[in-house]
């Protein structure tokens, strides 16, 4: 019988072990792979969750995310826009300072058509004292002792107001005068002695004609005058007075079919009731810092009594503004002085602290304003030779006349024009031509206008009683000054509004413009920061996931 070794014996336990075996084999493999992807879903699920819980923490929802950062950006566009606004541009300014044009409507428009302050013209006359003395030979100089002041409140109207849609008004100035008693030295009723005016005009007027009408002249006035000087009160030497010369000139202009040259004569009687001169001026709504400047008189843009275009152009300033630009920066500044046809030049003189604490710039005449010397002024010349530096013949702008200006008491002028009359001391303090201006608006704060009217003596031929004056001589008979007090409780508030409340405003917003602007730039920048984060926090985590993926895990 043959024998079976023991490999080849059959054992039913062993069979079911080497079965289990070989089929347990293979899931213990699935098992390893099946753990891998477990354990990597699990890891993925625990890091999402993990940054998610983060997220949820340290910022809020999608909704309001969204609406901060829309707060955000409409807060910085917002703050940008003031920051340019305020810092870059002078619109700000602009947009205010439109308000205050005078322009019908404005906030100062009334004021200008009706100015609250009531300036006091003060006339100082040169009362003759020995005339007779001096006519028979006894003096060799004319003396003269100054009287005054004699004031008088003034009201001035802007009337027959034209607007243009070039951005400029035509008007009349009207202007009232009260006896201001409060402020004068006397009364209008002194009775004083001054050159004869329409006598020594009517001899200087004869100047050019030939022998026959001159003689004819002279003849007719000396039968109604045997003296260069008249005897007036102050108050018609001011207002109008007809003596026997002005009804001789009457009654010759109607002879020889000419216009009568004035009915009465009077110093202020062109100040009286409604100017017939028509003013234009810029209100300042298309161009501020020329607001006020006068661009026409009478319509016409130049005039043609001197001779040269520069001297013959209508401008500057007509009294109430002028321009502030160049108010800050200290230039030279003008006034227009239309009974003169001509430009006032003034200079910078200082900056004064006046009510409020609001700081006026203090202008004063230009020292060689009527220096015919200078070429400047040398269009002003009308005869020759020239007039002596300090003297201005206004004489070609109105009438002929042989009226001259100059300052009062022909202060910084050729010391020969001293020599002619005693009793003349120029003072700066005294007779100085003053203008104080608000630089911010560029409006008056303060005048000290002192201007001196003279007489020249026009007679080379040696005329009638005139014929004992020298040819030529000038004799001061009036000084007058115009000046403005304190400026009105309105205006003052406004000044002082423009000086400081605007401008701790203007600074107030700049520095909340520009931490608006810092501020929403931070909170942007930060709110983009830690979205970039938390982007870049799950991009890592997915590739780290990745990673952990594709490593070879060994099975246990």
């Amino acid at each position: 019988m043959p024998t079976e070794t023991p490999s080849s014996k059959y054992s039913p336990v062993e069979s079911r072990v080497e079965e289990r075996v070989a089929t347990t084999a293979v899931p213990k493999a699935r098992d390893a792979a099946d753990d891998e992807d477990g354990y990597i879903n699990k890891m993925k699920h625990f890091l999402t969750t993990a940054t998610l819980a983060n997220s949820s923490k340290t910022k809020p929802s999608k909704n309001c995310n969204y609406s901060c950062a829309l707060l955000f950006i409409l807060g910085f566009a917002l703050s940008l826009f003031l920051t340019i606004f305020i810092w870059f541009t002078d619109l700000y300014t602009n947009e205010l300072y439109k308000r205050l044009t005078i322009q019908n409507g404005s906030l100062l428009y009334d004021s200008w058509k009706e100015p609250p302050v009531r300036p006091l013209m003060c006339v100082y006359v040169f009362n003759y004292t020995n005339v007779n003395e001096y006519m028979s030979g006894m003096h060799q100089k004319l003396k003269v002792q100054e009287v005054g002041p004699y004031c008088y409140r003034e009201t001035l109207y802007r009337v027959n107001i034209t607007d243009h849609k070039n951005g400029s008004q035509t008007f009349n100035e009207m202007k009232v005068q009260e006896y201001a008693y409060d402020a004068s030295n006397g009364t209008d009723n002194d009775i004083i002695i001054v050159p004869d005016i329409p006598y020594i005009s009517a001899i200087a007027l004869t100047i050019d004609e030939n022998f026959i009408i001159r003689n004819a002249m002279s003849s007719f006035l000396n039968h109604v005058s045997n003296s260069p000087f008249v005897t007036v009160s102050v108050y018609d030497f001011c207002f109008g007075y007809q003596d026997d010369v002005i009804r001789a000139l009457a009654t010759m202009a109607k002879l020889a079919n000419k216009p009568i040259p004035f009915e009465k004569f009077g110093l202020l009687t062109k100040r009286i009731g409604v100017n017939p001169d028509r003013l234009t001026v810029i209100n300042g709504l298309d161009n501020l810092n020329q607001m006020g400047q006068v661009i026409q008189l009478n319509g016409k843009s130049m005039l043609h009594p001197w001779s040269t275009d520069e001297c013959n152009s209508v401008g500057g300033s007509d009294g109430m503004f002028f321009p502030r630009l160049k108010i800050q920066q200290g230039e030279t500044i003008h006034l227009f002085h239309k009974d003169s046809c001509r430009k006032l030049p003034m200079t910078f003189l200082s900056k004064e602290k006046i009510k409020n604490g609001v700081i006026g710039h203090r202008y004063s005449l230009s020292i060689n304003t009527f220096n015919n010397s200078i070429p400047e002024n040398r269009c002003y010349c009308t005869s020759t030779p020239c007039m002596p530096d300090g003297i201005f013949d206004m004489g070609k702008c109105s009438t002929r006349s042989p009226v001259v200006v100059s300052r009062a008491h022909f202060l910084h002028s050729d010391p020969s024009l001293l020599d002619a009359v005693e009793g003349l001391n120029p003072d700066p303090k005294k007779h100085e031509f003053l203008w104080l201006i608000d630089p911010i608006l560029g409006i008056t704060m303060e005048t000290q206008m002192r201007i001196q009217l003279n007489i020249q003596v026009r007679n080379p031929h040696g005329y009638g009683s005139l014929a004992k004056i020298p040819d030529n001589t000038i004799l001061p008979f009036t000084w007058l000054e115009i000046k403005t007090g304190d400026v009105s409780p309105k205006l003052s508030m406004l000044l002082f509004h423009l000086t400081f409340t605007v401008h701790w405003l203007q600074t107030f917003l700049m520095c909340l413009s520009l931490v608006g602007l810092l501020g929403t730039s931070f909170c942007l920048m930060r709110m983009l920061n830690r979205r970039l984060s938390n982007n870049i926090v799950i991009i890592s985590s997915d590739i780290q996931l990745k990673d952990r993926h594709t490593e070879k895990i060994p099975i246990c």
